[in-house]
């Protein structure tokens, strides 16, 4: 199993509107993309000061799995159209999981 943590930090501006709108996108994926096995997202609790923005973590069965998700046009167009524009930074990490 591939675990897949993506930290995300919004420009200044950012509405809670265009964070609704990118939850709401997310939330469709797993309905869309085959390979997500889990899927949890959703804005920081604030409970320590600097974290980021937003979390998302997904697990896959494989490598391969992760591949066709990130290069899926679902998820593609999530990126370009939501996210895209509200990104000042992100960071992820993947890991093996038994």
């Amino acid at each position: 199993m591939i675990k897949h943590v993506v930290l995300l930090n919004w420009k200044e501006g950012v509405t809670q509107q265009q964070i609704d709108s990118l939850t709401a996108g997310f939330a469709a994926l797993p309905n869309k993309i085959s390979e997500i096995k889990t899927y949890q997202f959703g804005a920081d609790a604030a409970i320590f000061k600097g974290n980021a923005s937003y979390a998302l973590v997904a697990e896959f069965e494989s490598e391969e799995d992760l591949k066709v998700y990130a290069r899926h046009p679902e998820h593609q167009a999530l990126l370009a159209d939501l996210a895209g524009p509200m990104l000042e930074s992100f960071q992820s990490v993947q890991f093996v999981v038994d």
